[in-house]
């Protein structure tokens, strides 16, 4: 869009439409612009998150920690924060590359994995979830 304004002072304005959306992340807001690569940026609270998480759910595997209890104790945190956590030890490897090159949906953070009760467990599922498939 150009406007041109004739008299003494000739000012020319130049404005361009640009589709985009606002995204929540916790408590700031992101615009993503639409049709633009938008830059990787590794978020290091969620990648250490699902490095906990990873860690913890190998150690229940492998009953070297006998109780989501016992790993609340030894973290110092409170078991619900522990069972919250532990679901994102079971993401797709696709979400946990994405996560790691800084390439994860604008909108996945530690505290909207974890505020989701409805993580499906499949991983493609999981994919479609966050727009990775």
């Amino acid at each position: 869009m150009v406007a041109v304004q004739q008299g003494r002072d000739c000012h020319l304005t130049l404005a361009r439409l640009i589709p985009l959306q606002l995204k929540r992340r916790g408590v700031e807001t992101r615009m993503v612009l639409a049709g633009e690569a938008t830059p990787s940026r590794v978020e290091l609270p969620l990648l250490k998150a699902v490095a906990r998480a990873r860690r913890w759910a190998l150690e229940l595997i492998s009953e070297q920690v006998n109780s989501v209890d016992e790993i609340a104790r030894r973290e110092h945190i409170d078991k619900r924060s522990v069972r919250r956590l532990l679901r994102l030890g079971f993401l797709s490897p696709r979400i946990i590359e994405a996560i790691a090159e800084g390439h994860q949906p604008p909108d996945l953070t530690v505290f909207s994995l974890m505020r989701r009760v409805d993580l499906p467990l499949l991983w493609n599922a999981q994919e479609q979830a966050f727009g990775l498939r």
